[in-house]
This record gives C-alpha cells, sequence and structure tokens, in this order.
C-alpha cells in the first residue's frame, strides 16, 4: 500500500522496541478497564506480534489494532467481552482514533485473523512457572531450594514484559519460563549484593535500617544498565558479615539452581539467548520516551 502511494511513508515510524513498549501499555490500558484476565492480555500481544510480522505499522491503525487483539484473545481465551463495551471503552481511552461503528472492528477482527492463518491457540510460559515451581517444592530435598513467593511473583511479572519482545515467536514458552527464574535468582545476588553495601552505610549505634526486601522493576532496569554493578560482591569489605552471609546463601542458591538446570535438560543456548533479549528490554525501556512516541503515531495517523 505505501508502494502503491495509497498511504503516506512514514520514514521516522518503525515497530521498534520503543513502538513495542508503548503498544503494550496501550494493550495493559485498555485490559484494566475491562478486568481482562493477564492471558488474554498475553494471548493479545502475540497476535500484536505476529500481525505486525507481515503487515506494517504505516498501514494500520494501532489503536483499533490493540483493541481488536484483545477482543480476540478474550474469545479464545474463553472471557469473551461484548463488540459493544470493548468500543466503548476503547474510544474513551482514545476517542480520536477508535470510529464508533463496531462493524470496523468487526472487519479488523477477519483480517487479523487471516494474516494469522487461523492459528490462534497459543501456550504461556505461566503454565511452564507453576511446574518448575511445583517440581522444586516437591523435590526440595534433592535439589535443595525451593522459589519463594517473592521470587515466583517477579518471574511471573518477567514473563509479563517478556511479550513486548519476540521471544513468544521463537522459542518454547518452558524456555521463556527458565530464562525468568535464572534472571530472578541471579540478579536477586547481585541486588542482595549492592543492598548489603546500603546496610553498612544505614548502621547506626545499636540498630540497622533495613532496606526492601523485594526486588522491582526499577532495580532490574538500574543493575543492566550499569557497568559496576558486575563485580560488587568482590567489593563488600571482609568485616561485613551479614553481607557476606547472604551472599554466600545466593551463590549457593544460584549452584543449586545450576543443578536443577542441567537435571531439565533445558537448551542452554536458548535461555541464554531469551535472557540476553530480555535484559536488552529494560535496557532500552530505561530510555523510552512515551510522548515521542505518541506524538509521531499521532502525526502519521491524523495525516491520512
Amino acid at each position: 500500500m505505501i508502494q502503491s502511494g495509497l498511504i503516506k511513508d512514514h520514514p521516522h515510524v518503525s515497530c521498534d522496541v520503543n513502538m513495542r513498549i508503548y503498544l503494550h501499555n496501550l494493550t495493559l490500558k485498555l485490559g484494566r478497564r475491562l478486568n481482562v484476565r493477564q492471558i488474554a492480555l498475553s494471548s493479545a500481544e502475540i497476535y500484536l506480534s505476529r500481525f505486525l510480522t507481515r503487515v506494517s505499522i504505516k498501514e494500520v491503525n494501532v489503536y483499533l489494532l490493540v483493541t481488536t487483539c484483545l477482543y480476540v484473545a478474550c474469545k479464545i481465551e474463553e472471557c469473551p467481552q461484548h463488540i459493544r463495551l470493548i468500543v466503548s471503552e476503547a474510544r474513551n481511552l482514545w476517542p480520536e482514533y477508535i470510529p464508533q461503528d463496531v462493524s470496523k472492528l468487526a472487519e479488523f477482527e477477519f483480517y487479523l485473523i487471516e494474516e494469522m492463518d487461523m492459528y490462534l491457540v497459543l501456550h504461556h510460559p505461566y503454565k511452564s512457572l507453576l511446574q518448575v515451581r511445583d517440581f522444586l517444592q516437591t523435590n526440595s530435598s534433592k535439589f535443595g531450594f525451593s522459589l519463594s513467593s517473592v521470587e515466583l511473583q517477579y518471574s511471573w511479572s518477567l514473563i509479563n514484559d517478556s511479550y513486548i519482545t519476540d521471544l513468544h515467536l521463537i522459542f518454547p514458552p518452558h524456555v521463556i519460563a527458565m530464562a525468568a527464574v535464572y534472571i530472578t535468582i541471579v540478579l536477586e545476588k547481585r541486588l542482595n549484593a549492592i543492598r548489603g553495601q546500603g546496610l553498612l552505610l544505614s548502621a547506626h549505634g545499636d540498630g540497622l535500617q533495613v532496606k526492601q526486601e523485594t526486588m522491582h522493576i526499577d532495580d532490574l532496569i538500574s543493575l543492566t544498565s550499569s557497568n559496576t554493578h558486575a563485580d560488587i560482591a568482590c567489593e563488600l569489605q571482609p568485616g561485613d558479615k551479614l553481607g557476606s552471609q547472604r551472599l554466600d546463601e545466593d551463590t549457593l542458591k544460584i549452584e543449586k539452581f545450576m543443578n536443577f538446570f542441567n537435571y531439565s535438560h533445558v537448551n542452554l543456548d536458548e535461555v541464554v539467548e531469551a535472557m540476553q533479549e530480555m535484559i536488552g528490554l529494560y535496557l532500552a525501556w530505561n530510555n523510552y520516551n512515551e510522548g515521542l512516541i505518541r506524538k509521531t503515531l499521532q502525526y502519521m495517523l491524523l495525516s491520512r
């Protein structure tokens, strides 16, 4: 359509990681207004990714695309939303981009399904993650550790964010789940190293001001965007018994996890590649500018 001149080319518009983050946020906003289950949100993002591998983002209304992907995903995941309700909520969010005529969404639905060749049933890493959790709990005496509720929650969050990438079009679900668990366990050690140093600085007399115990996305961004954190474990002072003990426990847990990893026979190269993609996402997210993407799309869509 661009080559034929039916649609004006916008060379500054591309489906790069910043655009993918923006589309991810659009999906979440609409999903939360409709109280859609996470599994349906995840399916919608895979539909979105698959569609954009075949159709240029410059040829479609991305706001209508997001709405249609979520509409179809809710049907497939057996939590359907009425077409008038989803159009109404989408118009409340993006009135200038979503037509009031519900038939436009129905037309786009057929277009979307056709481009995906009718392959709509998906398998997600969440089930694999729960299987890993359950297996480690059942065999804790053999492997010597299990996933805590905090680690499970953080791994789950990593999987949620992984849908911004193309990982789910490349690797099977269990590889992505293992990559999320590995990132959680390894970066937890490095985060504890940073907080161990913080404990030294916050010691006052007879008490310690203990830092937060859980990880957040900001922690992951700061860890992956700094070149100095890899050596933090070596920088702890020898007299820091509390920090050293915690680091030893974390190192031991990593070793136990690697024993489990070898036992699982999961493809290590695929897990490493998935980890690199996920960490690279957070590096890009650190420089993400939502306002710029919004203005770029506004100029493209309203100038048609």
